[in-house]
């Protein structure tokens, strides 16, 4: 199963450090966290859940607020077999959303589409033509009438729907992109304007510009975009318009001690991508664009297991520098309506609880790229001939040496000091990871 300002330098200062979340309840089950955002305006906001607990199951409850957040409300989405889980989310406004569900285990046909027009109180399903065969993955809609969905591949095919009258009917689309044995995720989907972007499990990305009915298709630097087909390897990208994005690449995440992750930007909509070399911290948890703003991104970090591993952080440069706006505590998916106004997910208290997703405060309009002084990550002596020592003010697991062209050539286990002296000459990127999902990168130059 697939898943898922006073002086001028003062002011620069306190817009930096004035960025903060602050936790609101989702009314989910204890434990139940975030799996999709959708933000429709400032006050209304769409998301579902998932299991966090570890026990394996797949809820179907769906939580909204019409306040900002000020208040949420979960409801259990009836109809859906007990076989089906939610893949996807697209909402419209305070009362009208769509679902699609897919199936978990054997049994009646789990892919359907179901609106809600009452907030979620009622869903009925809608007529699509998916089969038992395929698994639906991602579904968003426009406006009122005009909507698109997909799933995995039938007949050498992406199972992919439209519809022009609110989901009453769905016509299959005709240019739906051909498959290569790969296959899609749930909700593993970017839309900007009338641009479509969707990730596989072989690091495809396919792509469409006019709202679902063509596709083109490229491979990206990723492996895996879900890590099914090759465990331990993920991705995810954001994209600010039409052409340029950035992208994450994460491979050997099955142990702490190997795993990397690199960032890159496009500025052909994905078709290439270009090595970054960032600085300060950065999260492969997830990654968004800021709307509104000229090219800034939020990335977050929430996998457990050692405080450092979490937070998220802030770059407004298109991912060259980043700047922390926390660590130590889990933030998982994210998404902004604006420089003022996003959410991110973290995990339930319970019904009655204040926590399950995180709300933003600040300003990333006003933000800064100037992190020199928040990085503890030490590298000496830098230029080096052999023997390099390499400090944190966090525990690191790994150190991998890049070349210039984005390939790994050395890697480390978590070692305070380390032997370059077979490099040749040059300049490389020495990325240090901390675990779970946060890395930083620094120039090391060896002689």
């Amino acid at each position: 199963m697939k898943k898922l300002l006073l002086t001028g330098l003062a002011l620069v200062s306190m817009a930096a450090q004035a960025q903060t979340w602050v936790p609101q309840g989702t009314k989910f089950p204890a434990n139940f966290g975030v799996d999709e955002i959708d933000i429709v305006d400032a006050n209304t906001v769409w998301t579902f859940a998932y299991d966090g607990s570890g026990a394996g199951t797949y809820p179907k409850v769906v939580s909204r607020t019409t306040d900002g957040g000020a208040t949420w409300t979960a409801t259990t989405v009836a109809g859906p077999g007990s076989n089906a889980l939610i893949s996807d989310i697209s909402a419209l406004d305070a009362n009208t959303a769509w679902i699609i569900t897919a199936p978990h285990t054997a049994g009646t046909n789990a892919n359907r589409i179901w609106k809600t027009t009452n907030g979620g109180a009622n869903w009925t399903q809608q007529t699509s033509g998916y089969t038992s065969g395929s698994f639906g993955n991602q579904i968003y809609f426009w406006d009122a009438n005009e909507g698109w969905t997909a799933g995995d591949p039938i007949g050498g095919f992406f199972e992919m729907y439209k519809t022009s009258n609110g989901g009453t009917t769905w016509t299959l689309v005709p240019g739906r992109p051909a498959a290569l044995g790969d296959f899609g995720y749930v909700a593993l989907k970017e839309v900007v304007g009338d641009n479509i972007w969707i990730g596989t499990d072989i690091g495809r990305i396919l792509r469409s510009t006019d709202r679902g009915a063509t596709w083109t298709a490229s491979f990206s630097p990723v492996l895996d975009f879900g890590g099914v087909t090759t465990s331990g390897s993920s991705g995810a990208f954001a994209f600010k318009d039409a052409n340029n994005g950035l992208l994450i690449a994460v491979d050997g995440a099955d142990s702490p001690g190997t795993t990397t992750a690199s960032l890159y930007s496009s500025d052909d909509a994905g078709a290439t991508w270009d090595p970054l070399s960032p600085t300060g911290t950065w999260y492969f948890g997830d990654i968004t664009y800021v709307p509104g703003t000229a090219n800034t991104y939020v990335s977050t970090g929430i996998n457990s297991g050692d405080p450092s591993w979490m937070g998220s952080s802030y770059s407004t440069d298109g991912g060259v520098t980043w700047v922390s706006i926390d660590t130590g505590s889990q933030r998982g998916k994210v998404q902004f309506l604006n420089p003022t106004t996003g959410w991110a997910g973290q995990f339930s208290d319970g019904p009655t609880g204040s926590t399950g997703i995180l709300k933003f405060s600040g300003n990333l309009a006003l933000g800064t790229s100037d992190n020199a002084v928040k990085s503890s990550l030490k590298v000496y002596p830098n230029p080096a001939t052999d023997i390099v020592t390499v400090s944190a003010d966090r525990k690191i697991e790994n150190i991998t040496v890049i070349d210039m062209s984005g390939k790994k050539v050395q890697s480390f286990k978590a070692d305070k000091q380390i032997n370059v002296s077979s490099l040749a000459k040059g300049t490389y990127i020495l990325q240090v990871y901390y675990g779970g999902g946060a890395v930083e990168n620094t120039k090391l130059i060896k002689k």
